[in-house]
């Protein structure tokens, strides 16, 4: 992994909300100064702002005075061994919302330090940071999709590749949004889970709704005066009221669907018939479904599911050479998270992309971050396009067999020559490529054009 990624931390990041040219005394709002849970703020400590405020200038560190009280203190230019300390000039001024970040560190770390350090920027900074987006400082921002458990179980049809419709017991989909990304939790034979990818949510979702009309003994139908046809065979469907046999709140299974007009219900997917009753009544058939993009590949009954939606995030820290724990800034949510050489439209459950941007404006994905180096993607090759003769190296193992195309062993890593085409997921890179660059947050220089660096240089999102 390299040395892992600085990550910018404050012991407070507070808003602004008055200041007072007399006694030169900032208020703040956002926690207790003084009383008990404090946010451990105390004089002596440095603080940047965000932003230029009635005296304060962004990029200026000041220090904290005098804590006057449970919202406000008082602010000086200099340390508080510098005597006579030297008060800031302020004007009065109310109503102000500009961000305040104490006790700062590890922000715009410098490789190598060419300026007085923290806030002060350099003309060439390679190492990258990350953390709170409120912390004044530069941050390595993502595109994150963040998985969260479903509510209830879902169902797909019984035939792969035959439908683009998930159906639910117990879940609410149409708070689904639209682009989600859905997985389902499967069992592996190590006894634990692994989440298979079902696809994306379109806008159509929530729930179809069918009117009932009655039931009939001979053939066990269900006669409604709604469009039966809108059901799904196999999946899941309830009923709003009892109805002779029907009983509200049990899931039951389409069987069968005659006609727009008639249908019949199983008590499990493909199972027998439930006998029916005669009886009239008027309640409601309903299937809470989503519509994927695309058919999911997968047949799941009672299964629990992730979703995820795409937002901004940052990284909070790093947990491996391709693991970050990341927040999302919509939802708030803390996750674990692998970087992926995917658009953003494509994030699965727990995954991110960082894009960094070189001097030719065009932007690749960032494999790897840490405080001197990052590795973008390089240009892969798929199995069942290697070129026998061809030196390669395993960039992905996935479904394949390596080793009956020349390599040692089938992991990630292994330089071979190619003695046919492959088949497959894995991916392969030449054995030539050089994938590392050096992460900025300033300016994108070509290889060999800045300080002598070997490699280009990128620079990253980041605020």
């Amino acid at each position: 992994m390299g040395r892992p990624l600085k990550i910018t931390k404050a012991q407070s990041v507070l808003t602004i909300t008055d200041l007072a040219t007399t006694g030169s005394v900032i208020t703040l709002s956002g926690g207790n100064l003084t009383t008990s849970p404090t946010v451990g703020i105390a004089s002596g400590m440095p603080f940047v702002v965000a932003s230029n405020i009635s005296g304060l200038v962004a990029g200026v560190i000041y220090y904290v005075d005098t804590i006057l009280s449970n919202t406000t203190l008082s602010v000086s230019t200099t340390q508080l061994s510098v005597q006579p300390r030297v008060m800031a000039t302020l004007t009065n001024a109310s109503g102000g919302t500009v961000k305040a970040s104490f006790g700062v560190v590890d922000a715009y770390f410098n490789n190598p330090v060419g300026g007085a350090g923290f806030p002060t920027t350099n003309a060439n900074t390679y190492g990258v940071v990350g953390g709170n987006t409120a912390i004044v400082g530069s941050q390595v921002l993502t595109s994150v999709a963040i998985g969260i458990n479903g509510t209830g179980t879902i169902y797909t049809p019984l035939v792969v590749n035959t439908s683009n419709v998930v159906a639910g017991v117990g879940t609410d989909f149409a708070n689904l949004a639209t682009g989600a990304a859905l997985q389902v939790a499967v069992a592996n034979i190590n006894g634990s889970t692994d989440y298979v990818d079902l696809g994306f949510a379109s806008a159509t979702k929530g729930n179809i709704t069918v009117a009932v009309a009655n039931t009939v003994v001979t053939g066990n139908i269900i006669g409604t005066t709604g469009n039966a046809q809108t059901l799904i065979a196999n999946l899941p469907v309830t009923f709003s009221a009892n109805l002779g046999t029907l009983v509200t709140g049990t899931t039951y299974f389409v069987k069968a669907i005659a006609n727009a007009a008639a249908f019949t219900v199983s008590a499990f997917p493909a199972g027998p018939e439930v006998q029916m009753s005669a009886a009239t009544g008027t309640p409601n058939a309903i299937t809470n479904r989503v519509v994927l993009t695309a058919n999911a590949n997968v047949i799941v009954s009672n299964a629990g599911y992730v979703y995820a939606n795409d937002e901004a995030g940052f990284i909070v820290r790093q947990k491996g050479k391709t693991k970050y724990l990341v927040t999302g800034v919509t939802s708030g949510l803390t996750g674990v998270c692998f970087t992926t050489n995917v658009a953003n439209a494509a994030l699965t459950p727990n995954t991110m992309t960082v894009i960094g941007t070189n001097v030719g404006s065009s932007t690749s994905f960032m494999k790897t971050i840490n405080n001197y180096q990052s590795e973008t993607f390089p240009a892969t090759v798929d199995p069942g396009s290697l070129v026998t003769g061809t030196v390669y190296t395993i960039y992905s193992a996935g479904t394949t067999n390596w080793t009956s195309v020349g390599a040692m062993a089938n992991m990630t890593g292994i330089t071979f020559v190619a003695t046919g085409t492959g088949s497959g997921t894995g991916l392969a890179v030449l054995s030539t490529v050089n994938p590392d660059v050096i992460s900025t947050f300033n300016t994108a220089f070509a290889a060999n054009a800045a300080n002598g660096q070997p490699n280009p240089i990128v620079t990253i999102a980041s605020i």
